[in-house]
């Protein structure tokens, strides 16, 4: 329960996406798009009689040193009743000096793109809805997740202390200096956009982003300037109905950016997602009392854990 992400070797069967196949899209495996290798992880769902859905989850940053590809939270997916397919990041392969790459691509070809092609493919086979489909990431998978709203419709986009805006991430300059771009610079697949990319596309997707407040960076650099886009001046402790199509859930939880919860949370996370794509959905005050109660289990839980470390430290003292 406690692994996080999973090295898998580069031993796998590799597919052209023009050609691929149901049979091909299980287990490990990789799908070549104009010459870019993405490499795949797919776990099918426990039984055949659950709903059809399917969850896309992105990876964020590495160790320096970890082998690629990474597959984050991939240990997620007994909680998601539906096919799970993790995707790994390009960029970590393509330029070794990368601990994060958001799925980047060059300055004239967008991975992100690419993705979105690919995981519509996986639909068709798969025979799966778009409104049954759920993207998620955190930090900057959570940018992959909401960005992809720019090629994806009805599809239910959850994000996880993003970036949001990539130019104004502390430690983008390392992406920059690689691929030998600006972010500055007008990009015209438009990948420094994704808060007006948002707003564009909210009347047609859903958007669930969670944020610790105690990640002051991406409060005050991602998660506030978007409310302000969107006329939104307070955020609440809990759930937040911004409008019928977008929440926000504010936890506080000491540790700041890397806070980011587990496997519980993680259910928590996709039980609500699923209720935003039903018809007719209201937020309840039972809700509301969940997630609060969720939000302070999570920092007794990291106080415990904290007070636990402390106590066997000065056992060995």
């Amino acid at each position: 329960m406690k692994s996080r992400s999973i090295s898998v070797d580069q031993s796998c069967q590799t597919h052209d996406f023009f050609d691929l196949r149901r049979d091909d899209i299980l287990g490990r495996f990789s799908i070549r798009y104009d010459n870019i290798l993405y490499d795949c992880l797919m776990n099918p769902p426990s039984s055949e009689n659950e709903k059809k859905s399917l969850f896309v989850i992105f990876s964020g940053s590495r160790n320096i040193k970890d082998p690629v590809p990474v597959f984050k939270r991939w240990s997620y997916y007994p909680f998601c009743d539906g096919y799970v397919l993790s995707i790994a990041d390009p960029m970590l392969t393509i330029h070794k000096n990368l601990n994060l790459g958001w799925y980047y691509g060059s300055k004239d070809v967008s991975f992100l793109e690419q993705i979105a092609s690919i995981i519509q493919k996986v639909q068709s086979l798969l025979e799966i809805e778009n409104k049954d489909t759920y993207l998620f990431g955190s930090s900057g998978g959570g940018y992959a997740s909401v960005h992809l709203s720019c090629y994806l419709n009805d599809t239910t986009h959850i994000a996880l202390n993003p970036q949001i805006s990539i130019k104004d991430y502390k430690h983008v300059g390392r992406l920059q200096k690689t691929v030998g771009i600006s972010l500055e610079d007008k990009d015209p697949l438009r990948r420094n956009e994704t808060m007006d990319i948002i707003c564009e596309n909210i009347s047609t997707n859903r958007f669930f982003i969670i944020q610790n407040v105690d990640d002051k960076e991406h409060c005050t650099k991602q998660l506030f300037p978007l409310m302000k886009k969107m006329n939104v001046d307070e955020l609440s402790f809990g759930l937040n109905r911004i409008n019928k199509n977008m929440l926000v859930w504010i936890y506080d939880l000491i540790g700041g950016h890397s806070a980011q919860g587990d496997q519980l949370t993680f259910s928590y996370i996709i039980y609500m997602a699923e209720r935003m794509a039903s018809e007719n959905f209201e937020i309840s005050d039972f809700d509301n009392f969940v997630f609060r109660n969720i939000s302070c289990l999570m920092k007794e839980r990291e106080r415990y854990k904290y007070a636990y470390k402390k106590k066997a430290k000065a056992g060995k003292d």
